[in-house]
């Protein structure tokens, strides 16, 4: 897998005592919720206690849980849910709830009863480029600065171009690049085409990226560090230091490799960085932008 030799670089980030918000966690229970989405490795349920185990090395202080594609009807019970397993691993501070936004204004109430909730701090709504140009959904995006929500934005690199319209849209909104916009890091197609959005995107501060889903969307067979360097080069390159933070993809992660395997090639990129850069990546820019 990786290329990485030596001393760890996730052994260093023990030494520094830098605690560590790990911004992507997921979490399932196919007893409790359908994924009709769950193949192969990830066909299983995924409690606290497996992250626990394969983060158990890394001083992860707080994790931030991201909807897991359960049946849209049931967005409240995985909510509920996730307040159920915060009981288990306190550290589950916040969650990225999926919410209809296209329902516009007439979810109003149902937002309200999302927010109530306290631990739903963001919202992650799959987007197109034809919900990116309705009115209801438009209206939806609107009713979250009324509640203080950020945008987690999941989206692949032929999406960058309206995204980029969309969230210029909404200077007053948070909103949170997942997985780097998920380039193609296999096939390298549209590198340029990405390299250049992500500039873009950059240059609005009211943008953050997720720095995660580098080795899946890499070959899961054969990546190594090398494959991802042109990649992080770039986000680095694009966002400051103080609109960056880290995000396991667990269990998704494991469709590539191990949670300690993304990890070790994140800290040894971020190696270079200053303790004070470091802080702002690790820890506080997530404690400040999901308010955990």
């Amino acid at each position: 897998m990786t290329a990485v030799s030596g001393i760890p670089a996730w052994s260093k980030v023990i030494e520094n005592r830098i605690p560590i918000v790990d911004t992507h966690l997921h979490l399932w229970d196919r007893s409790a919720m359908d994924y009709p989405w769950l193949s192969g490795v990830l066909d299983r349920d995924f409690f606290p206690k497996d992250f626990q185990e394969a983060s158990k090395s890394l001083p992860v202080s707080k994790m931030v849980f991201v909807e897991c594609g359960r049946r849209p009807e049931q967005y409240l019970t995985e909510v509920d849910w996730v307040i159920s397993q915060a009981k288990q691993d306190p550290r589950i501070r916040g969650m990225v709830a999926y919410f209809p936004l296209e329902r516009g204004l007439e979810a109003e109430k149902e937002m309200e009863q999302l927010v109530s909730r306290g631990i739903v701090k963001g919202i992650r709504r799959g987007v197109s480029e034809e919900l990116l140009e309705s009115t209801d959904f438009l209206q939806g995006v609107k009713l979250m600065g009324i509640h203080g929500l950020s945008y987690d934005l999941n989206i692949t690199p032929p999406l960058m171009g309206p995204a980029l319209d969309f969230v210029r849209r909404f200077p007053q909104l948070t909103f949170v690049l997942n997985h780097i916009a998920n380039p193609d890091i296999k096939g390298g197609a549209q590198f340029d085409h990405w390299k250049r959005y992500m500039s873009h995107f950059g240059k609005l501060d009211h943008v953050v990226c997720k720095v995660s889903g580098l080795i899946t969307k890499a070959d899961p067979q054969s990546w190594t560090s090398e494959d991802l360097k042109p990649y992080m080069e770039q986000v680095f390159a694009a966002f400051d230091a103080e609109r960056l933070v880290f995000g396991g993809d667990w269990p998704v992660v494991l469709r590539a490799g191990s949670y300690m395997q993304w990890a070790e090639v994140f800290f040894e990129y971020t190696d270079q960085l200053s303790d004070e850069e470091k802080a702002d990546i690790f820890h506080r820019n997530a404690e400040r932008i999901y308010r955990i």
